[in-house]
């Protein structure tokens, strides 16, 4: 949704030389980290920011890291609730397959989502566990 509202303000031209633009960037700046950690033989990017700087920016980019994750995670909540249950503007999945009723309120679908499927992913104690299902 938001790339192609982008291109509609920046316009076809501009919005396609951005995207080159970013993906260059994006390519040197993982180029410099993959050949940093590989001369100070970090095994993770938190390493490699100790390393680079010192523990205080490790936290805050661990940190800034965690409230990224938890900022995508409601975003997609939010999307799944809207989706599942519908809105003034159209009808949702479960209005289509099971009609009207009390199944269909977006907290409730949030609250059985993030019972059922994230707190079940919260109880693994490695995150190994999870590559059949990520294949799927």
């Amino acid at each position: 949704m938001a790339l192609p509202a982008t291109m509609k303000v920046l316009g076809l031209v501009l919005g396609i030389f951005l995207i080159i633009l970013i993906g260059i960037l994006s390519e040197i700046s993982v180029e410099m980290l993959i050949k940093f950690a590989v001369s100070c033989k970090a095994r993770s990017y938190g390493e490699v920011v100790q390393i680079a700087m010192e523990r205080t920016a490790r936290v805050l980019s661990e940190i800034c890291i965690i409230v990224n994750n938890a900022g995508v995670l409601i975003v997609y909540l939010i999307i799944m609730g809207d989706v599942m249950s519908g809105s003034v503007r159209h009808i949702g999945v479960l209005d289509q397959w099971l009609g009207h009723g009390f199944w269909d309120h977006r907290k409730l679908l949030v609250l059985v989502i993030m019972v059922v499927f994230l707190a079940a992913l919260c109880v693994l104690d490695k995150i190994d566990s999870l590559s059949m299902t990520s294949a799927a």
